[in-house]
């Protein structure tokens, strides 16, 4: 029984960095995107 509760706790620590790294990540992108966008429409004003 003690086996299943450290795997429990070793899957719930996995998922929580899991979904960190994954927001971490999104949010990059999102950075990225309205940068290259930003950038994108500078140029086309000049």
């Amino acid at each position: 029984m003690s086996s299943f509760l450290t795997y429990e706790v070793y899957l719930s620590k996995f998922v929580i960095l899991t979904s960190f790294l994954l927001l971490i990540f999104i949010t990059f992108a999102v950075i990225y995107i309205s940068f290259i966008s930003w950038k994108d429409k500078k140029r086309l004003k000049k």
